[in-house]
């Protein structure tokens, strides 16, 4: 880690802490930090990659008189999206729950968004659910129950402008479509059980793709290749006496977000041992999404190729006033 970026992290910990806080609490705290599990490092991340956001970043929680804090509070994240040619700026909560319902107390939806009437600039809640979906809606869209402000997942997702504003959509992997290895056989060296099991030395004389009717495709861009890595695919192996061929085949037609995509795309880049992707490397510039910049794209260039069936751009049930 940088040590600019230590120093970094060691003063937001101090600063979240308290200054009296004991060396193993700080040491923690840096740790959390810096795997980016704070969810503002993620959603920047996602927002950043899908295209259409020109800035975003965190607001300094820490404000002052102290007092302030009981009747206004500042959301995690500023940002400017590029819509229909022109700029949106928004203010960010975000939050995540496994529930179906994301709940705010009254006390803490007033504090909000008194926060944002001040500036004049629309207020927005970022949602992550236990699926790993996003969905982004304005505040206003939670609706007072007995006694806190709800909203539940449909409601959120049939509203999310992450697609109107970020620039999201889903795509869909035709079943049949997948990656094909071919290995010659070179020499045998024993077997197992009989002639069961088998050892080979082999050449890998040939890689290529299948679409959804079986064609052969070849000559993808990496871009358009990427996208099987964001998707389970299902393994099997065949010896037809001169190869061996490997086959990795999408069985299950499913659709996906490209935001989700992002997630998957970085698992599969993880080195061994690493469990969870590093965000706040990304938000940094220590580690860059740059070679899937394109993958819209790359999903098009499949769709041409009958391996990507459907691509749909959501939008809202309901569109914001501030649209207008």
């Amino acid at each position: 880690m940088p040590n600019d970026d230590l120093e970094r992290l060691i003063h937001e910990s101090l600063e979240q802490l308290g200054w009296s806080a004991d060396a193993s609490q700080v040491a923690q705290r840096v740790k959390r930090l810096d795997l980016g599990l704070p969810l503002e490092d993620e959603f920047s991340v996602v927002c950043g990659w899908l295209g259409n956001c020109k800035l975003i970043h965190k607001l300094d929680q820490s404000q002052y008189p102290q007092g302030s804090a009981a009747l206004i509070q500042a959301p995690d994240l500023l940002a400017i999206f590029e819509c229909n040619g022109k700029d949106v700026p928004v203010l960010i909560e975000v939050k995540s729950s496994w529930k179906n319902t994301l709940s705010f107390r009254p006390d803490y939806k007033e504090r909000l968004q008194k926060y944002a009437d001040t500036l004049k600039l629309p207020l927005l809640v970022a949602w992550r659910t236990r699926w790993d979906i996003w969905a982004l809606f304005p505040l206003s869209n939670l609706r007072k129950a007995q006694k806190n402000y709800n909203i539940n997942f449909e409601n959120a997702l049939c509203n999310s402008l992450l697609g109107m504003l970020a620039g999201d959509f889903s795509y869909t992997v035709k079943s049949g479509a997948g990656v094909h290895i071919s290995c010659k056989k070179q020499r045998f060296v024993e077997s197992e059980q009989g002639g069961e099991s088998q050892h080979w030395e082999v050449v890998i004389d040939d890689v290529y793709y299948t679409n959804g009717n079986g064609d052969t495709v070849r000559d993808l861009s990496p871009i358009a290749q990427s996208i099987f890595y964001s998707w389970n695919l299902e393994e099997s192996q065949e010896d037809i006496g001169s190869h061996f061929l490997i086959h990795s085949v999408a069985k299950e037609t499913s659709a996906l977000f490209a935001h989700m995509a992002i997630t998957r795309l970085l698992k599969f880049k993880l080195a061994i041992g690493e469990e969870s992707i590093h965000w706040r490397s990304f938000v940094s510039g220590k580690d860059s999404v740059s070679e899937f910049k394109e993958f819209r794209s790359g999903v098009l260039e499949n769709m041409r190729h009958g391996i990507v069936s459907y691509v749909l751009d959501p939008q809202p049930q309901n569109v914001p006033d501030f649209f207008n």
